[in-house]
């Protein structure tokens, strides 16, 4: 009973942690940086936003383990020679993040936490009725 119990807020806490990495990607779809790290000024210019993907895996005890890790390569250059950032040849650099992909991967977050919730209310009944009985 208790390990299915550690089993499934471990999930919850694996849906908990990719749902913050979505999110992180998502506000941060539209941040641009300078190819080579150099500003137009010639100042030195910090890389953009690095986009990340989660990885689960399995414990020994049972549950999973979600680790956020950066996706390589991070960023993706673009033809945008209005852009501040942009480089001598009008390139930018954007973070390599896939809207649909994120939205996506939402969904399946968020419907792993609920599925894991499910599981904790069940869990939680069935212990009400065993110490009924």
């Amino acid at each position: 009973m208790f390990k299915a119990i550690q089993t499934s807020v471990s999930g919850l806490i694996a849906s908990s942690v990719r749902l913050n990495a979505v999110a992180s990607n998502i506000a941060n779809i539209n941040v641009k940086s300078t190819p080579k790290g150099k500003a137009p000024d010639g100042l030195t210019f910090s890389a953009g936003y690095t986009p990340v993907r989660v990885e689960q895996t399995t414990t020994g005890s049972g549950g999973v383990r979600a680790t956020m890790v950066p996706v390589s390569p991070a960023s993706l250059s673009v033809f945008d020679p209005t852009s501040p950032f942009a480089n001598e040849q009008g390139a930018v650099n954007i973070p390599n993040i896939s809207l649909p992909a994120e939205i996506a991967e939402l969904a399946r977050a968020s419907h792993a936490y609920k599925a894991n919730a499910k599981v904790l209310k069940t869990l939680d009944e069935t212990f009400k009725i065993l110490l009924k009985i």
